[in-house]
């Protein structure tokens, strides 16, 4: 007998959960297509999202540059704005970076014109809605002589532009002048003269004078002034003798008093250079001394342009200072009264600098003259040979007084010399400040920028200046 199977059964309950999960995915589906049809028929009626909010600045850009170039004498302008997503993530309570204006001038056009054209700018830029206060960058290259003129008017009334045309007229290669710099270069020594003349009518002080190259460079990096013509002839005639490699005129006072030196670098001896030196009348005209050196291929020689020497800073004589000290009842310092450190690395245009310093730990003031005892310790240990001299032959060093807590100075310069073949530099100077103090040895390598050593090399020579009162 054969039996026939059963069908299975579903449980009523698992019929009517079915059922419900149907009709709502059902509904579902019908909701979601109404909302759909809504939205089409009122799609013009539905706000598009909103875009990231922009700068007044970024709207009216590319207005102010259209205004810009309008005007007559300016080849092209262009406005920089601060970027959107970086506008975005300033805090509340900082304020956007004003914007950024580079105009390039026509080229060719007379110094008034160009001032006038940039003047011109200002006006625009007064009333363009910009925020803050642009800065403005002129620019300009002169087609066929690849002269160049870099300007950054602190704002009108400025004549910087007109200045900086006159000495492209006057045959600069390029002009750089910024607030906190003036720079201006010419193509050789012999066209130095020429552009000093130029700085000289407009008042226009300089921070260098240079050729390409800075192969004859007047530099001056304290109260600059427009560079004398006696000093600027004589770096130009420096620079263009033959042996000549370099010649610098530094105009540098670390220690307060301006003294220029000329600085020649030459192929063979010193000695037919200095002779020349010392028989030139530029210092005559200059009315004052002008100390030089001038580095051969082996040895260096020292003087004074036209054997004009320093006369010296103490009218009353040394002995009278030190009368004067003792009548106070100002000691000497001792070796115990004074702290030594080393500070102040710098280079320039050929030299180098490093500054000794020493400080008065005692409780009393004490009287410090001369200048410090040095040596110098070379990275494997040893001690180099290296002549150490004043800073001014004969001259009698001035008595200084030195409070507690106060700080006397002596600046070393020495000639820079070639680290090429990776010598032995100096890593520690041992300094006496005062007869019978002890030596004590100071790291060359703790000073910022000297962190490997100095170029001070065998053979080397380093001018020690007297001890001065350090600036407060």
């Amino acid at each position: 007998m054969t039996e026939t199977p059963q069908t299975a059964r579903l449980h009523p309950l698992y019929v009517v959960v079915g059922v419900l999960f149907v009709a709502l995915v059902a509904l579902a589906l019908w909701a979601t297509a109404r909302g759909d049809d809504q939205a089409a028929g009122q799609g013009d009626e539905r706000e598009a999202p909103a875009d990231p909010a922009t700068s007044q600045d970024a709207t009216i850009r590319e207005d102010v540059e259209r205004d810009l170039g309008a005007i007559e004498g300016v080849e092209s302008a262009t406005v920089e704005v601060l970027d959107e997503d970086l506008l975005e993530g300033l805090p509340e309570h900082v304020p956007a970076p004003a914007a950024s204006v580079t105009v390039d001038l026509e080229s060719f056009r007379t110094p008034e014109d160009a001032q006038a054209t940039v003047d011109a700018v200002y006006g625009v830029l007064t009333t363009s809605g910009l925020s803050g206060s642009p800065t403005l960058t002129v620019v300009d290259t002169l087609p066929g002589t690849a002269a160049t003129m870099r300007l950054e008017p602190t704002g009108p009334g400025d004549r910087s532009v007109h200045d900086g045309v006159a000495f492209l007229d006057a045959g600069a290669t390029a002009v750089h002048l910024t607030a906190d710099n003036a720079a201006v270069t010419g193509r050789e020594p012999a066209a130095l003269p020429g552009l000093a003349e130029v700085a000289g009518t407009l008042a226009r002080p300089l921070n260098s004078l240079s050729t390409d190259g800075y192969g004859a460079m007047y530099t001056s990096s304290v109260d600059p002034v427009p560079p004398p013509l006696p000093a600027v002839q004589l770096l130009a005639e420096a620079g263009s003798r033959d042996e000549t490699t370099q010649a610098v005129y530094e105009v540098r006072s670390p220690t307060g008093n301006p003294v220029p030196l000329l600085t020649v670098y030459v192929e063979g001896p010193p000695t037919p250079v200095a002779d020349w030196l010392r028989a030139s009348g530029q210092a005559d005209l200059l009315g004052s001394a002008i100390a030089f050196t001038v580095y051969g291929s082996e040895t260096s020689e020292s003087g004074f342009v036209s054997d004009r020497e320093l006369v010296s800073t103490d009218p009353a004589g040394d002995e009278a200072d030190a009368a004067a000290a003792a009548a106070d009842g100002i000691p000497p310092c001792t070796g115990p009264d004074l702290r030594a450190g080393v500070t102040g690395f710098d280079a320039a245009a050929g030299s180098r600098f490093l500054t000794v310093t020493a400080e008065n730990v005692s409780d009393a003031p004490c009287a410090l003259d001369g200048r410090p005892w040095l040596s110098f310790l070379r990275a494997s240990g040893t001690v180099p040979d290296v002549l150490a001299e004043p800073e001014v032959p004969g001259q009698s060093p001035v008595r200084v007084v030195v409070p507690p807590g106060g700080v006397a100075t002596s600046q070393l310069r020495w000639g820079a010399m070639s680290t090429a073949n990776d010598p032995d530099q100096t890593t520690s100077v041992l300094v006496t400040t005062v007869p019978g103090a002890e030596v004590t040895r100071l790291r060359v390598t703790d000073v910022p920028g000297a962190d490997s050593g100095v170029d001070i090399l065998e053979g080397a020579r380093v001018v020690v200046g007297d001890w001065v009162r350090a600036a407060s």
